[in-house]
């Protein structure tokens, strides 16, 4: 796994240049969304950016069709370590502070940030030419959005080629179940696969159990209960 180098932090302006170190953080932190590989890595990075960008602690919760998350800077919690407008605020969208969201066709995704952008923040921000906190904050959910997607996506596929993977090896097994019936019976293979049949239904067992006992034990289809 790629385990891209920590993004910049608010502390690092001075190094960076004020405007170009908000734009660097904003940049870094969708870089290691990209490139992380774990789902709980890539929540924790956008919790501390939004975080950072908006000048307060963040709370994300990451909705698809597999999870239902939510987390800190710190990694991922459960819904009862976080405060009840924190809860509140990312279920049904009531309560103060700033909830930002974005959606993706397999993933939606909020941003709780208990804290009020107004227009003292609004004019500070255009004095140092610094991007508007809230925008910042929906670029990086939905970088998360996107990042997530991807994580989605990638599971899908690697359950998909362990299915693919077993069914061929189901396949392999029933064969050579198969065989060792034909030599031994000296049948055909449409009767040899009626033995396996019989014998997983008779015995309510997945016939690729049938076929592995079969070849492991060397006993009839019908006797490896």
């Amino acid at each position: 796994m790629t385990i891209p180098p920590p993004f910049p932090s608010a502390s690092d302006d001075r190094v960076l240049g004020r405007p170009a170190a908000a734009a660097e953080r904003i940049a870094e932190a969708a870089r290691r969304m990209v490139l992380l590989d774990e789902l709980e890595d890539v929540m924790t990075t956008a919790a501390a950016a939004v975080g950072d960008a908006m000048g307060a602690d963040a709370v994300l919760r990451v909705t698809t069709a597999q999870h239902d998350l939510y987390a800190t800077a710190s990694g991922v919690v459960p819904p009862a370590a976080l405060p009840v407008e924190a809860r509140a605020a990312l279920l049904d969208g009531s309560g103060p502070g700033v909830l930002l969201e974005s959606v993706a066709e397999l993933v939606r995704c909020r941003s709780w940030v208990g804290v009020d952008l107004g227009v003292e923040r609004v004019e500070r921000a255009e004095r140092t030419e610094l991007p508007d906190a809230r925008l910042v904050g929906e670029l990086l959910l939905h970088s998360l959005a996107q990042a997530v997607q991807r994580t989605v996506i990638v599971g899908r596929n690697r359950r998909n080629e362990a299915n693919l993977e077993r069914a061929l090896d189901s396949h392999r097994l029933v064969g050579q179940a198969m065989g060792i019936l034909i030599e031994r019976h000296r049948i055909v293979a449409h009767e040899a696969f009626d033995l396996l049949r019989r014998a997983s239904q008779d015995h309510n067992i997945k016939l690729r159990e049938v076929a592995e006992r079969v070849i492991e034990t060397g006993a009839e289809p019908g006797e490896v209960v």
